[in-house]
């Protein structure tokens, strides 16, 4: 239903010209049907979430500066940041993820919209100019029916200035007037000196194959036909353990009278003509077979994907050396790498938009912040050879004890660890033995 009425709103409601066309809207709203699908064997979700797991494991996000401001957005950063590792599966999964910052009771939130509620309508370079967005759905349960209200929000920017508009509509695409539960949300408002709409957009790393870089696509995007083949092979192994059910075969009369077999489990009546027949039925599976072209195709599955093996095929590990392991990793850490780098950007326009609400609504004295993020390469790295890499370093005197020391607790700033080896140091000198 949504995709059939989406443009039709942005154009008849809003009365917008967008860069987004229907054919567009079609594939992200198949994206997302494919990745929420939980009727069966989500490939699409499996690769999300291994991956997701290998962007986030032990990676940090800080916001560095000396003012209230830098402190209002660590909030809003380090709750998003506890979450991430599902915004990311949800970006590979659905080709990209929107995430919108709001004010409420003078606080800084966030939602989180999958692409397929998003159209592109302006874009300056790298920059989205004009947007708009399906930024909420109430479905009310009353008496007799069901009613579901859409929430959608226009981002326009003109001259340096944006415009945000809010305008609600019924599930056949109807403009209705401001409903009772969103009577409290400003209708139109405009934002001066602003460059791009207020929200950060966390794209799939994944090639679309086009030369428009304008939607993402998601993780197993050109992989359908190997799909299939994997679930018909996954159909032919539980048919075939299902035909393979062992059972006893015994006469139709051996059922009835006395001491009669049982009429269900494992035995069944055959008419053999033999009062006594009774024979097993127990032949061999044949999954050597099933299990080997299983695994080729899962090994094809990631080829397609890009990353390496490991994903979901079976590897075999039992001579190679933690180095070796860790080299075979390459494919998936690039596409782990190339995902970083949009998380970045998205949230670096993310924050921007958090910035510039905070300035709107007063939230807090403005003040300069930076960014910083502290990947994790554990994928790649051998942690032992890097610590002695790290020791020699310092020996060498090229990195400090304070940089040692945070390589050992990432949960230390610089001051704090420059605080505790100080403490560590006066100890030590408080504990030596007086020497005559």
């Amino acid at each position: 239903m949504l995709k059939n009425i989406f443009l039709w709103i942005i154009q008849n409601v809003f009365k917008i010209k967008t860069e987004t066309q229907q054919k567009e809207v079609d594939k992200n709203q198949e994206y997302a049907r494919d990745y929420e699908d939980i009727k069966s064997i989500n490939f699409n979700a499996i690769f999300s979430n291994k991956l997701s797991n290998y962007v986030m494991s032990d990676s940090e996000l800080s916001i560095e500066g000396d003012n209230a401001r830098v402190e209002l957005l660590n909030k809003t950063g380090q709750s998003m940041w506890k979450n991430f590792k599902k915004i990311v599966s949800m970006g590979f999964g659905y080709g990209g993820i929107v995430l919108v910052p709001y004010v409420k009771g003078g606080k800084l939130y966030y939602n989180k919209v999958p692409q397929n509620r998003l159209t592109i309508d302006e874009t300056d370079g790298d920059l989205i100019t004009g947007a708009t967005i399906l930024a909420e759905i109430k479905t009310i349960t009353g008496t007799i029916s069901t009613t579901r209200y859409f929430r959608w929000t226009n981002y326009k920017i003109e001259n340096g200035n944006l415009t945000i508009t809010q305008q609600f509509t019924d599930d056949k695409g109807n403009a209705i007037p401001t409903p009772d539960f969103w009577a409290n949300i400003q209708q139109v408002q405009v934002i001066t000196n602003v460059d791009r709409a207020l929200f950060g957009y966390i794209k799939s790393p994944i090639n679309n194959r086009i030369s428009n870089d304008k939607y993402g696509v998601p993780i197993t995007f050109g992989c359908e036909e190997t799909i299939l083949e994997i679930r018909e092979c996954l159909q032919q192994i539980q048919r075939e353990f299902k035909l393979k059910e062992c059972f006893v075969g015994a006469d139709s009369t051996m059922f009835d009278g006395k001491d009669s077999l049982p009429k269900n489990g494992i035995f069944r009546k055959v008419d053999a003509g033999e009062d006594g027949f009774f024979e097993v039925f127990d032949p061999a599976i044949r999954e050597s077979s099933y299990y080997a072209r299983l695994q080729e195709l899962y090994k094809r599955l990631e080829h397609e994907v890009g990353t390496s093996y490991g994903i979901l095929s079976d590897v075999q590990t039992q001579n190679a050396t933690a180095t070796e392991i860790k080299r075979s990793m390459y494919d998936t850490f690039n596409i782990v790498d190339d995902m970083r780098t949009n998380i970045e950007k998205g949230l670096e326009d993310f924050f921007y938009a958090c910035n510039v609400l905070a300035n709107a609504y007063s939230l807090s004295p403005q003040g300069d912040y930076e960014l910083s993020f502290n990947w994790s390469y554990t994928l790649l790295e051998d942690t032992q050879q890097e610590f002695s890499q790290l020791v020699q370093g310092m020996n060498q005197g090229v990195i400090t004890k304070e940089e040692l020391r945070m390589w050992l607790r990432p949960d230390e700033d610089i001051e704090q660890a420059k605080q505790v080896i100080q403490e560590i140091e006066s100890k030590q000198v408080q504990e030596e033995p007086f020497m005559e």
